[in-house]
């Protein structure tokens, strides 16, 4: 919660720099499900995947913090292509890292990262749903 906090924070603060990041279309049904699907449901199993399971190395501290770093660093690019979108991303990987170092259970930063996907894009979803019925 903090990190949504502290990126809606920092996007208030500075609502003119560009995020880099894109927007889906969500005009048919089609589309609005590849939009819950792909937003919503894939990217929670198979980004903690890759960038927490696969990358992350608890071999020591150092490696720890280095493999860590570079996750969240691989992780912040795919979702954006300016530095403050990767910063803001970076944000976002943060605590979804830790929970990982801490618990060593995917499994919890899946749950978390989908949480948190379900909330954003769940809105969208929703409120699109809404403009449609009405």
């Amino acid at each position: 919660m903090f990190a949504f906090g502290l990126t809606v924070f920092l996007e208030g603060v500075f609502p003119n720099f560009n995020t880099g990041t894109i927007g889906l279309k969500r005009d048919s049904w089609l589309t609005l499900l590849i939009f819950a699907v792909s937003t919503i449901f894939l990217p929670a199993v198979t980004e903690e995947t890759f960038y927490r399971k696969n990358m992350i190395r608890f071999a020591s501290k150092k490696i720890i913090v280095l493999t860590t770093f570079f996750s969240m660093l691989f992780y912040a690019l795919e979702h954006s292509l300016s530095w403050w979108g990767i910063l803001l991303a970076m944000i976002w990987a943060f605590p979804l890292s830790v929970s990982y170092i801490k618990t060593r259970n995917i499994y919890v930063v899946m749950t978390a990262h989908f949480i948190g996907n379900l909330i954003g894009n769940g809105c969208d979803v929703i409120t699109t749903l809404i403009h449609w019925l009405s």
